[in-house]
C-alpha cells in the first residue's frame, strides 16, 4: 500500500502537472514512480499532435489504472493519485486535438482499450518463469537473429485491428492466420516476439476472449512466450545492455510486465530504465536512431504498471 510508513504526502493539483511533497507523509522512495510518471506526462503536455505510439501508451496506461480500481480497493491517497493521473492523461489526449487518421492504425486507436474490453485482476507473479533458461549461446549470435520472426509490423497491425474489432455475438477472429501467429512456437526474437506477446495481451483483455479459449490457455501462452523474452533479456544484459538494444529491452520489460511477471516489473528495472531517461544528453544513453519518444512512451506504461503492482 502506498501509504504504509509514509513521512511525506503528495498534494496533487488537478489543474497542474506537479507533485508537492508535504512534511509528515512518506519517504522519497514512495514518490519515485509518481515523480517519474509526471515527468513523462509533462513531456506530452505541450498541446502538440501526439504520435500513434504516445496515444497508444496513454490509452493503455488509463486502462491499467481502471483495471486496478475495478479489483483493488484503493486507499484515500491511491484514489487521489489514480484519478488525477486519469484526468491528466485524458486532458493530454483532448488537448492534442486527436483526429482519427485513415488507415489501420487510426482504426486501432479509435477502439483499443476503450470498447469491448475485459478487466482482469492485476497480479504480481513471482518466480513463474524459467530462471535457468540458457542464454549464453544466444548472446553470441543475438545480433544476427534479433530481427528474425514471423510477425512483421504490417501483420502485427492487421492482427491487432482484427482483435480490437471483436465484439459479441461475433467472437471469431476473421483471420485464421492471426490466431495461428498468436499461438505459434516458431523461433522469434526482438520486436517480432514482443509484438506477438502484446497481441496476446490485448486479445486476453477482450470480452470475446473467453469465447475463443479458456483463461488457462492465455496464461500458458504468456508464460511460454515471456520465458523466451526473459532469455533474450538475459542475453542482452550479458552483452552489457548496449545502447542499441535499450529500446527493445524496455519494450520487452514493459510488455511481459503487463502480465505481472516480476522478472520484468521490478525495482531493478525501474532504476535502470530511469537512469536512461535522466540528464540533459539523451543521445548518450539512447539508441542512435533518435526515437527517444518511443522509449518515453514505453517508460510511461512501464512506470504506471510498476506503480500499480510494486506498491
Amino acid at each position: 500500500m502506498l501509504l504504509v510508513g509514509l513521512k511525506y504526502s503528495l498534494i496533487l493539483a488537478i489543474s497542474g502537472c506537479f507533485l508537492i511533497p508535504v512534511h509528515g507523509a512518506g519517504p522519497e522512495t514512495d514518490q519515485e514512480l509518481p515523480h517519474r510518471i509526471y515527468r513523462l506526462l509533462d513531456g506530452l503536455s505541450g498541446g502538440h499532435k501526439l504520435s500513434s505510439s504516445s496515444t497508444f501508451a496513454l490509452l493503455l496506461s488509463q486502462f491499467l489504472i481502471k483495471q486496478k480500481l475495478r479489483y483493488v480497493a484503493p486507499t484515500r491517497y491511491e484514489r487521489q493519485l489514480y484519478y488525477h493521473l486519469l484526468h491528466r492523461m485524458e486532458h493530454i489526449r483532448e488537448r492534442s486535438g486527436w483526429v482519427r487518421e485513415p488507415g489501420v492504425q487510426g482504426e486501432i486507436l479509435s477502439i483499443v482499450f476503450q470498447r469491448n474490453v475485459l478487466l482482469l485482476p492485476p497480479t504480481l507473479r513471482l518466480g513463474e518463469l524459467d530462471a535457468n533458461g540458457e542464454y549464453e549461446q544466444l548472446a553470441e549470435i543475438y545480433s544476427k537473429v534479433v530481427n528474425e520472426g514471423q510477425l512483421n509490423r504490417t501483420q502485427s497491425d492487421l492482427c491487432l485491428r482484427n482483435i480490437v474489432e471483436l465484439k459479441p455475438p461475433n467472437c471469431k477472429l476473421l483471420s485464421e492466420e492471426c490466431l495461428e501467429l498468436l499461438a505459434s512456437d516458431a523461433p522469434a526474437y526482438g520486436y517480432q516476439r514482443t509484438h506477438q506477446v502484446l497481441l496476446l495481451y490485448v486479445l486476453q483483455h477482450q470480452v470475446c476472449a473467453p469465447h475463443l479459449s479458456p483463461p488457462q490457455v492465455y496464461e500458458l501462452l504468456a508464460r511460454s512466450q515471456c520465458d523466451e523474452v526473459e532469455r533474450e533479456q538475459n542475453a542482452i544484459r550479458s552483452l552489457g545492455l548496449p545502447i542499441a538494444y535499450r529500446d527493445l529491452y524496455l519494450e520487452q520489460a514493459t510488455i511481459c510486465g503487463l502480465f505481472g511477471y516480476n522478472e520484468f516489473v521490478n525495482w531493478r528495472n525501474v532504476m535502470e530504465i530511469g537512469s536512461w531517461l535522466e540528464g540533459d544528453s539523451p543521445k548518450d544513453i539512447l539508441p542512435d536512431d533518435g526515437d527517444s519518444q518511443h522509449i518515453s512512451d514505453l517508460a510511461l506504461v512501464f512506470y504506471i504498471n510498476a506503480l500499480l503492482l510494486l506498491h
